[in-house]
């Protein structure tokens, strides 16, 4: 009786090893999907956008509260501060979801890769974007920087106009074909800048990151990888 009350506990005990190590794998599996579709998670919530059918996630009081004390976003967005180019909306999107840095041409400067560097090592977002767009106002400024318009001026604009025009890439897409004849070609060129910064980090390295350049088109909505 003893012999198959034991029988009896340890067969207990092994399924339960067995239903929790399958747990657990389920687990580990659906975290390595999480980080492999990151990107795939993006491009789907952009398609519903095109076809207005976006569900608008964690956009509710209870997602406010589920965050409260901290963050997990998924990827990190660098974009333009262009009031057309909201990733929440045009990745469809919520709170929580994206960690966001915007300003005048999706530059990166000190701060803001320090903003990258932060959300890489202490929120663990593993994929960063860099979201360019079409009739961008800054890379618009940067090809017409010969008229005098943007001469008369010494201000901040001006800072913008020379950062761009500075890029590496930038002065070899105009070696190819002169800016004003290559429009998104110096847009590509821009995003492609602060996508070799951000891979030349050695926090994004270290971490493995993945970085990705993408461009939107504010005359479709579409979202494209380049």
């Amino acid at each position: 009786m003893k012999n198959k009350i034991t029988i009896v506990v340890l067969l207990a005990i092994l399924t339960a090893c067995i239903v929790l190590g399958c747990q657990n794998s389920k687990e580990q599996n659906k975290t390595t999907a999480q980080n492999t579709n990151d990107v795939e998670q993006l491009k789907i919530g952009n398609q519903r956008f095109l076809e207005g059918k976006s569900i608008h996630p964690h956009q509710d009081k209870k997602t406010v509260l589920a965050n409260q004390n901290g963050q997990k976003p998924f990827a990190i967005i660098i974009t333009c501060s262009d009031s057309r180019v909201s990733p929440e909306i045009i990745f469809d999107q919520g709170l929580g979801d994206l960690f966001v840095i915007r300003n005048a041409g999706n530059l990166i400067s000190d701060i803001d890769m320090g903003s990258i560097e932060y959300a890489i090592e202490h929120l663990d977002a593993k994929l960063v974007v860099v979201l360019g767009h079409t009739e961008c106002g800054a890379v618009k400024a940067y090809i017409n920087d010969k008229n005098a318009a943007y001469k008369k001026h010494l201000n901040h604009i001006d800072d913008i106009i020379e950062t761009i025009s500075n890029e590496d890439e930038e002065i070899e897409a105009d070696k190819i074909s002169p800016k004003e004849l290559n429009y998104l070609g110096a847009i590509d060129a821009n995003i492609k800048h602060s996508v070799k910064l951000i891979q030349d980090n050695p926090i994004a390295k270290e971490h493995k990151a993945k970085v990705v350049s993408m461009r939107y088109d504010v005359h479709t909505g579409k979202i494209d990888k380049i």
